[in-house]
């Protein structure tokens, strides 16, 4: 029989389709590609924290400032070189009337980055990501007390909720009496060194005195606004942490530079540097492409991959409490982030520049600048 043009047409428009339709695949890929970057600059932000716990144990023995100048100085200069084939605006110090303020984003972003790292070395990685999962709430409290902006009430329930969640990480013996120790898998375990209840316990007041100096850092940027390049806020903290920790380095009494033991260690404190601006990039590229709740849920799919580096590395699981009260603060500050209203978006929206101690004290921090602009908008319309 015959076809008729039209059935031979209708063949061919429906061959075109086959052709142009992806792949499930392909189609799975195109629907959650900010997922899957937010996802791999997580497992990029616990490598990092992996390598400065490994530097800092067993025999390396290297100190949290040391690793900072390591981790900084490499930033800065890739940092300036960027700028400048890029002809980033007012490169390198910025203008004038924002210079202090960036200064004292510096000094905040410094000592948040040194006690995250100091805190490293005695808490497991996935009890030190839990806690700095407090740095959006610290920061909405931060910008109420200093900016006044708005604070609401489920956030800072929230934030109770978290703090309490925080006690039941630190299981204080005067509380909760003597409790059994992490699990460690003697097989499994590398050099680690003992931690006794006290260093325990300063870790975590480290690890929340870093979450302060980080919540700092951000209400500092939410001052300085859209006056400066991120990059350049990236430059004077960068230089700032790389000088301060070098003066320490030279001149405090008890801490000094430890020549690394062989290639590999040149080649892990090499890739705290590069892994930084890989981090940038895939977080930069995520929340472009994704910018629902969706996506703000996946940054916390970082305490998975600290699990895993935990009992990959060294063999260790938290015990009970801890993962009580890291189950606490994940749902508490979850439930606070997905309280957020999506941002409208905008016609002339340009491509934003992820700030690179985004990336180092935290990524959940971007959600928090995102939710700082939003108030300021509203604030304007009052």
């Amino acid at each position: 029989m015959a076809r008729t043009a039209e059935e031979t047409r209708n063949e061919e428009y429906e061959s075109l389709l086959e052709v142009d339709t992806p792949s499930a695949w392909k189609q799975t890929w195109l629907n959650n590609r900010g997922v899957i970057y937010i996802t791999a600059a997580e497992a990029v932000g616990s490598s990092m924290d992996a390598i400065v716990r490994f530097l800092q144990q067993g025999g390396h023995r290297m100190h949290a400032l040391q690793l900072v100048f390591a981790r900084m100085s490499t930033t800065f200069i890739i940092s300036m070189l960027y700028m400048w084939w890029t002809n980033v605006p007012d490169f390198p110090l910025g203008k004038k009337s924002v210079r202090g303020w960036l200064i004292l984003r510096a000094l905040f972003g410094f000592f948040g980055l040194f006690c995250l790292y100091y805190s490293v070395h005695y808490l497991p990685l996935a009890e030190n990501t839990v806690i700095r999962f407090l740095v959006p709430i610290v920061t909405s409290w931060a910008c109420y007390t200093f900016l006044s902006q708005p604070f609401s009430t489920k956030e800072r329930l929230a934030g109770i909720v978290a703090l309490v969640g925080v006690i039941f990480i630190a299981h204080p013996s005067s509380i909760f009496g003597s409790i059994d120790a992490d699990t460690v898998d003697t097989s499994l375990a590398g050099a680690v060194d003992d931690v006794t209840p006290a260093q325990r316990l300063l870790a975590i007041t480290a690890s929340l005195l870093g979450v302060f100096g980080a919540a700092g850092a951000y209400t500092t940027i939410r001052v300085i606004g859209h006056e400066a390049h991120a990059l350049i806020s990236v430059t004077y903290f960068s230089i700032l942490a790389t000088v301060g920790s070098a003066l320490a380095l030279l001149f405090v009494p008890g801490i000094s530079f430890t020549m690394p033991h062989g290639p590999r260690e040149w080649i892990l404190l090499l890739l705290l540097g590069v892994l930084g601006f890989v981090l940038q990039f895939l977080l930069t590229a995520g929340l472009q492409m994704d910018k629902s709740s969706r996506a703000t849920s996946m940054l916390y799919t970082q305490v998975l991959f600290a699990l895993g580096f935990d009992w990959a590395i060294w063999g260790a699981l938290p015990d009970v409490w801890s993962m009580v009260g890291g189950g606490i603060v994940i749902a508490s500050t979850l439930w606070s982030a997905l309280q957020k209203t999506e941002a409208p978006k905008k016609d002339n929206e340009g491509v934003k520049t992820v700030d690179e101690e985004t990336a180092l004290l935290g990524a959940q921090t971007q959600d928090v600048e995102e939710v700082a602009d939003r108030r300021a908008s509203i604030g304007a319309a009052e």
